[in-house]
């Protein structure tokens, strides 16, 4: 099992945020300090013809609307850059109060061209708080250019996981 601070679930186009929170659940109940954000829809409707996307932050549940509606005829949302910056402030804040893992919801088009989550990803391996977040195929490539050789890949496996923050937790005291 590796013990790179740093790793993404694998995933097409399951349910990740759900199997995400599996996770962050079970290791708050152990009695971790999990921090980060997952990803929900609201329904579609209105002037909107997209689904509104909030991220909920994990432990506080504080909610940020990350998605913004362009207006009449357009055929979709575009994520607001703003939000996002205020959730990752948010969440960079509690990281300083003290985590023990970080949960975020994917690593994606703004990751893959540096924006994002990707400073509080930083963040938080300066810290010493591993990072568990999720990463399409499409991403793949960007993410192994982020990781460097220190991020590793899990399966969509709630075991696996669990095996993966659990060798993260002993080598982090083990030094």
């Amino acid at each position: 099992m590796s013990f790179s601070p740093l790793a993404a679930i694998r995933f097409e186009s399951s349910d990740i945020d759900g199997f995400l929170n599996t996770i962050a659940e079970a290791l708050t109940a152990s009695g971790y300090r999990v921090r980060g954000a997952l990803q929900t829809r609201g329904a579609e409707g209105g002037e909107c013809h997209c689904a509104d996307m909030d991220l909920t932050t994990l432990g506080s549940q504080q909610v940020f609307r990350i998605s913004q509606p362009l207006g009449n005829g357009s055929r979709g949302c575009r994520l607001h850059p703003g939000a996002l910056a205020d959730c990752s402030a948010f969440i960079e804040q509690e990281l300083v109060a003290g985590a023990d893992l970080l949960i975020l919801n994917r690593f994606g088009r703004g990751e893959s061209e540096g924006r994002g989550f990707r400073d509080l990803i930083g963040k938080a391996i300066a810290l010493d708080v591993p990072v568990l977040t999720a990463v399409r195929p499409t991403y793949a490539k960007d993410w192994e250019e982020f990781g460097a050789g220190v991020a590793c890949d899990l399966p969509m496996d709630r075991a696996a996981a669990l095996r993966w923050f659990s060798a993260v937790q002993e080598a982090r005291h083990a030094a």
